[in-house]
């Protein structure tokens, strides 16, 4: 069993998240910490532990580019990663073993978790969702409900599907799940094993850019998968054009209702209405309601903020 931590500039909150792998109720585990070019005192703190652990530095390359050095040297049958400012609570790896051993048909799993401020203070209590194969494919368009520090995962994974996309800085983790989903089942553990920290410094807190790099993800994982891969209850044929636009308004849907991404999903309703033309294609009211809807949409956030103060 290999626990993955990748770290850039982490001291603030990386002993504690080392730590908490160092107190796992399950004993059979190695530590890898990837130090992904840290120009602060991360990798002191890395060697002040010595032995217990296993260090490794690297040139700054990203998550997936650390997790992929990880895996690449790690040697336990599962894998495990934990964000630098994350922490497992004790039981979190014995469950999940405990858990894949008696249901050998899912290749990994997650788990609930809690939310914490910057302090380790609780926020929230998250209960994610559990959807079978298919249905997990296309729930993850609209919410990536997996949490990467809550994953577990059969190495041997890796060996159908590939190594993180390096080439994505902020949804490396929802584009692998959705890759592996192809192959395999993903299962859950009904217990909260973990803590996700929300702070000001995470990367992923950039919105815009965050936006832009899963709008492309998204829509080359959309391309990908097809027809058949999403819809394969589809009594139609998948190459016809009707079955193709209703798919790119499926698309515009889920982009528009779940996210909020108005204008990426007029881009797929676009295409819908070019791929089948006909007035019986509802694509064209559908444009009309995201406008609507895009116009609509801020200012109802701002009422509800207003009225939750």
């Amino acid at each position: 069993m290999s626990v993955i931590i990748p770290v850039y500039n982490g001291t603030k909150y990386l002993r504690e998240a080392i730590d908490s792998v160092l107190s796992q109720t399950y004993e059979n585990v190695e530590l890898l910490v990837v130090d992904d070019g840290s120009t602060d005192e991360t990798w002191a703190l890395v060697q002040s532990y010595g032995s217990i652990l296993r260090g490794i530095q690297k040139e700054n390359g990203g998550v997936a580019s650390a997790l992929n050095f990880g895996i690449r040297h790690a040697t336990g049958e599962y894998i495990a990663w934990l964000s630098h400012d994350d922490l497992f609570l004790p039981e979190k790896l014995e469950r999940q073993i405990g858990f894949m051993k008696r249901f050998p048909r899912f290749r990994a799993c997650y788990t609930d978790y809690y939310t914490i401020d910057e302090r380790g203070t609780t926020l929230h209590e998250v209960e994610t969702p559990w959807y079978p194969r298919q249905e997990a494919i296309r729930m993850l368009f609209g919410r990536a409900y997996m949490n990467g520090s809550t994953m577990l995962i059969d190495k041997s994974c890796f060996d159908r599907v590939g190594l993180f996309a390096e080439k994505l800085r902020y949804t490396q983790d929802t584009e692998m799940w959705l890759r592996m989903l192809r192959h395999f089942e993903i299962g859950r553990v009904p217990e909260k094993l973990g803590k996700w920290r929300a702070h000001s410094a995470q990367g992923s807190q950039s919105s815009t850019i965050h936006n832009r790099e899963a709008q492309a993800m998204y829509r080359e994982v959309f391309e990908a998968f097809g027809i058949g891969g999403l819809f394969p209850e589809w009594t139609e044929p998948g190459d016809s054009p009707k079955t193709k636009a209703k798919a790119y308004l499926w698309f515009g849907d889920t982009m528009a209702f779940h996210r909020g991404w108005y204008s990426f999903a007029d881009e797929q309703y676009l295409r819908s209405m070019e791929i089948y033309p006909p007035v019986g294609n509802r694509v064209r009211m559908k444009r009309i309601m995201n406008r609507a809807f895009s116009i609509l949409r801020p200012g109802y956030r701002k009422v509800k903020s207003w009225i939750g103060k």
